[in-house]
C-alpha cells in the first residue's frame, strides 16, 4: 500500500526526472541542417513575401513576423519585381518572385511568431548580397540567445533550424566571408516555411504513464 509520503516523494521524482529528459533529449540544442525538407515536414505557416511591395518593415504574413535592421529601405532589394543583385539566380535557385534582403553594418532579419509563440522547426531559402554564401544564424528566447552557428553553401541552400524546446527568434547575417559573426552583412530570404514541434520522445511517454499509474493506485488505495 502506498503511504501518502510514498506517494508525493514518486510524483515529486517524476516530475524532476521529466523535466531532466525535457532539457536534455527535447532540445536543449538548436540543431542546424542544409537541405529542403530536412527539417520541417508538415508547415504550419509559410511566407513567400510576394505582396510585399511597399517595403513593409514589419511585415506580417501567414502569422510570421519579419523585420530587418539593415539600412536603405530593405537596400532597395527584393520588392515588386525590384532586384539590386545582377539575377535572382545569383542570389538562390530557391527564391522566386519578391524576397526580403537588407544591406548594413551587422545587419540581420529577423523571424518571429506574429503572436510571440515558439518556433520549433523553421526552414528558408537562405541568399547573400556577396557571390559565396556564408550566413551566420543566432535564435533568441525570451532575449536570451540559445544557439549559433556559422555556414558555408553554395548558392540555393535551404537552412533548417530546430529545437524541441523552441525558440522565439531566429535572426539571419550573411558575410563576405567565412566563419564571422560580425562585420557588414547583407542577408536575404525567401520561401519561409515553419513547422510542428516535434513529438514527446518514448523516454517522457513513459514517465507520463508511469505517473498516471501512480495516481491510479493511489485513488485505488483510498477506495479499498
Amino acid at each position: 500500500m502506498m503511504t501518502t509520503t510514498m506517494y508525493h516523494t514518486t510524483i515529486r521524482l517524476l516530475g524532476a526526472a521529466t523535466l531532466a529528459l525535457a532539457a536534455h533529449g527535447a532540445g536543449a540544442t538548436v540543431l542546424a541542417t542544409l537541405g529542403a525538407g530536412s527539417t520541417v515536414g508538415t508547415t504550419t505557416n509559410a511566407a513567400h513575401f510576394d505582396l510585399n511591395t511597399a517595403l513593409a518593415n514589419d511585415w506580417v504574413e501567414d502569422g510570421l513576423l519579419f523585420h530587418f535592421s539593415g539600412y536603405g529601405a530593405n537596400n532597395g532589394c527584393g520588392y515588386a519585381g525590384v532586384d539590386c543583385y545582377d539575377a535572382v539566380t545569383d542570389l538562390s535557385p530557391a527564391f522566386a518572385g519578391n524576397y526580403m534582403a537588407t544591406a548594413g553594418m551587422n545587419a540581420y532579419i529577423s523571424v518571429r511568431r506574429a503572436d510571440g509563440g515558439a518556433i520549433h522547426r523553421i526552414e528558408f531559402a537562405a541568399g547573400s548580397g556577396y557571390r559565396t554564401l556564408n550566413g551566420y544564424w543566432a535564435t533568441y528566447g525570451a532575449g536570451l540567445r540559445t544557439g549559433s552557428g556559422n555556414f558555408t553553401a553554395p548558392s540555393g541552400a535551404v537552412l533548417g533550424l530546430r529545437d524541441g524546446a523552441g525558440f522565439d527568434e531566429v535572426r539571419y547575417f550573411a558575410f563576405s566571408t567565412a566563419n564571422r559573426q560580425a562585420g557588414y552583412s547583407a542577408p536575404a530570404l525567401d520561401e519561409v516555411r515553419v513547422g510542428v514541434p516535434e513529438p514527446a520522445s518514448p523516454a517522457l511517454c513513459a514517465l507520463a504513464f508511469l505517473g498516471m499509474a501512480a495516481v491510479r493506485r493511489r485513488a485505488g488505495n483510498r477506495s479499498t
